[in-house]
């Protein structure tokens, strides 16, 4: 999968001698990163995973829309005859934004050193930090406060997943979230506060 469509051809791998033996590995060297490891049949150029994603960062391009339009540069006639690779552009594109990240918090270079939590996330210098710009007991007179807002349409109910066992966390707790342990050892102890209406209904 290029930047300019979609394109089947046949591989053979090196097998010469001193060569590298893994397939993956192969591809990499080649300039193209593997939808797989163990035996990998789809592969991207740098250059497609670079374009979806600053779209969809930039653009705010979903890969539902970005998969289409590889369609067209592929077949613009007969688009639906294009191999469908959607869930291969999901899961690279997953692996792909995770190296990058680490590459820019120089983790991407060394294997032996892994980042720790809270280490791929940029230091923010407006964020509360007491005693720099915000008083000791910011704690006591500030309350944070965090609201979900459901319009009409009931869009809220996209953020459940039909099948969260297969959501992998690729960074879990080393950017700006905490780790799913904590998060839902918090969630499990917290207390559920309902709001009491204190006006009366004439």
């Amino acid at each position: 999968m290029h930047s300019i469509g979609i394109f089947t051809h046949n591989i053979f791998w090196c097998q010469c001698h001193g060569s590298e033996p893994q397939q993956h590995v192969q591809l990499l060297n080649a300039g193209l990163f593997p939808a797989s490891i163990s035996h990998p049949q789809t592969a991207f150029t740098f250059e497609v995973l670079d374009h979806f994603l600053i779209d969809a960062l930039e653009c705010k391009t979903s890969a539902m829309s970005f998969f289409p339009k590889l369609h067209c540069l592929t077949n613009n006639a007969s688009p639906d005859f294009v191999l469908n690779q959607y869930h291969e552009l999901m899961r690279t594109s997953h692996q792909f934004r995770d190296l990058m990240n680490r590459k820019r918090f120089r983790f991407g270079h060394d294997m032996k050193v892994q980042p720790g939590q809270g280490e791929l996330a940029s230091f923010c210098a407006a964020c509360p930090q007491s005693g720099i710009n915000m008083p000791l007991s910011w704690h006591d007179k500030y309350a944070r406060q965090v609201r979900y807002i459901v319009d009409g349409n009931f869009t809220a109910q996209h953020m459940n997943m039909k099948q969260p066992q297969l959501d992998v966390s690729l960074s879990d707790g080393l950017g700006y979230m905490v780790t799913e342990g904590e998060c839902q050892a918090h969630l499990s102890s917290a207390v559920e506060s309902k709001e009491v209406c204190s006006f009366l209904l004439l």
